[in-house]
């Protein structure tokens, strides 16, 4: 039997992706999480502190993202994700083993 699907709304900032993922919760009953309540303390200090995150800053909240997802698809549960993923590379992190 294949996983459940998980659906990451991707976009840059101020596009929608947490508006969409509202409704589309709201229409699948999927649970869902914003991508940017997952990331670590020092990355949330960063950003107030009006600092630029970085790859090596955004590899543990990607990898934490991963594990959310992995989460939920090992519960059998189909979930909803926001994730910035602007470079490739990220994306291509999300995608790895899923």
């Amino acid at each position: 039997m294949p996983a459940p699907t998980c659906l990451i709304v991707m976009g840059v900032s101020g596009s929608g992706k947490s508006t969409l993922l509202a409704a589309l919760a709201v229409e699948l009953g999927w649970v869902h999480a914003d991508g940017d309540d997952l990331h670590p303390p020092e990355n949330i200090q960063k950003m107030a502190a009006g600092i630029a995150l970085n790859d090596q800053d955004r590899a543990p909240w990607l990898a934490t993202i991963g594990n959310w997802i992995d989460g939920h698809q090992l519960a059998g549960e189909p979930c909803l994700v926001t994730c910035s993923a602007l470079k490739a590379a990220y994306r291509q992190s999300l995608r790895a083993g899923r």
